[in-house]
């Protein structure tokens, strides 16, 4: 990833965080925080990335989460701001390490605890907040979820395909009844890990777009080694093989699309898609 940027600071008029969420992990979360990251950075955004799971994949892509001073532990427990990792020119890191875990436990201890990381994100200036999410329905997963204007679920073409999606869409409902985040909607529901020459694959890809409709992406995301590759390189896949470059750049085209038609909604008091 070639960008370099400094996103703490002021506010900008437009603000979209994208909670990157699934329950079950091994869905490609990560992979898709980082290479829609460098996406949304190669359309000229700024990108804030936020690494919400102890195991600490996000960070580990870019730089070693042992000699950490500040993670986003220290963000959500403390009364200071942590000062973001410069990436590039258009992307920088809240990094996180195994301190983490420990979260779990302590945040629900605070008070109104679902907003802490909705509040911290207020200090951090940038047009597109990726927030990678742990594999869990938690207090900080629903933090994600409280502080997100979209949800985005990575999930693979498997099996388990159908209950994971329901658990995750009940735990979005939750949130937005609960008058945690009224305003959060489901972005979309992202196919990974496809891989068209099998059978049960596009069964299930047929069965997920039969069932939620436009809320599956049309596009899965295609299984490939070059995604590993990408990792051993910290690069993101842009740089490996162009045309799943060229994937991550169309979806974030119609993320930003989105955000801009809703925008342009709540200016005109139209209402929300």
């Amino acid at each position: 990833m070639t960008e370099k940027g400094n996103n703490q600071g002021g506010k900008n008029k437009k603000r979209v965080i994208v909670a990157i969420t699934n329950q079950k992990g091994g869905v490609g979360k990560t992979t898709t925080t980082v290479n829609l990251a460098a996406a949304l950075g190669r359309a000229g955004k700024q990108v804030l990335l936020v690494d919400l799971d102890p195991q600490a994949s996000l960070t580990e892509y870019f730089i070693s989460p042992a000699n950490l001073t500040e993670t986003v532990y220290d963000l959500l427990k403390t009364s200071k701001t942590i000062t973001p990792i410069r990436l590039g020119e258009y992307i920088s890191l809240l990094p996180t390490n195994i301190d983490l875990s420990a979260a779990e436990i302590e945040l629900p201890t605070q008070l109104n605890q679902e907003r802490t990381l909705a509040r911290k994100l207020r200090a951090y200036e940038f047009d597109y907040c990726l927030v990678d999410c742990l594999p869990s329905l938690g207090v900080l997963n629903r933090n994600a979820l409280t502080a997100a204007t979209l949800a985005l679920i990575p999930v693979t073409t498997e099996i388990m395909a159908e209950r994971t999606i329901k658990l995750m869409l009940d735990s979005v409902e939750r949130v937005q009844e609960s008058e945690l985040n009224p305003g959060l909607r489901i972005w979309y529901i992202l196919p990974t890990l496809y891989d068209g020459r099998l059978s049960h694959h596009k069964e299930i890809l047929a069965a997920l777009k039969a069932k939620y409709g436009r809320l599956v992406y049309e596009e899965p995301v295609k299984a490939t080694t070059k995604y590993k590759d990408a990792v051993t390189s910290k690069v993101d896949i842009s740089e490996l093989d162009a045309a799943q470059g060229e994937y991550w750049d169309r979806l974030a085209a119609q993320l930003i699309a989105d955000a801009e038609e809703k925008e342009e909604e709540s200016a005109t008091g139209e209402g929300t898609k």
